[in-house]
């Protein structure tokens, strides 16, 4: 419904991380506006996987949760990033308020209390992944469209010379 209202010109931003076939469909419905991601344990969000899907391919980043929900919480706290009101920010708020957080050696560990979720939370990180990485103006291109062709210039005859 969103990308409708905004003609199509938007970019998905889908986590495959619990099934990488929901690319297929995807592709095939919005088609190279199409990034995903992966969110594991650990990840190095600069170098994508080129995977290919029918009709076409997608670029897939791996992206640490804990490294996803750091973001996002450095960047409210900065107060660069607002939630605003509304019943689906109220719920990604109360989740990103009910993670417990685990300290360990190697950092912060997000977690989500048993029987419940969070997917808006994490979806509120991706977003903000999204819109600050360098990649960004790569992905755009695919909002731009076909390019027009540019008329080739007759090859050079025989004929043209004297």
């Amino acid at each position: 419904m969103i990308d409708r209202r905004y003609d199509s010109k938007t970019l998905i931003v889908a986590d495959l991380s619990n099934d990488a076939t929901y690319a297929e469909p995807l592709f095939e419905r919005v088609g190279p506006r199409l990034i995903g991601v992966q969110i594991t344990r650990g990840g190095d969000d600069m170098n994508p996987e080129t995977r290919q899907v029918k009709n076409g391919a997608i670029l897939v980043y791996n992206i640490g949760r804990t490294y996803l929900l750091d973001l996002l919480l450095r960047e409210m706290q900065d107060n660069k990033v607002r939630i605003l009101r509304g019943a689906a920010s109220l719920r990604a708020y109360e989740q990103l308020m009910a993670l417990e957080i685990e300290y360990r050696q190697s950092g912060m560990i997000y977690g989500c209390p048993s029987g419940q979720h969070d997917d808006l939370a994490i979806s509120c990180a991706m977003l903000i992944w999204a819109a600050q990485h360098p990649h960004l103006e790569y992905w755009t291109r695919a909002l731009e469209g076909p390019r027009p062709q540019r008329n080739r210039r007759p090859a050079p005859s025989a004929a043209g010379w004297t």
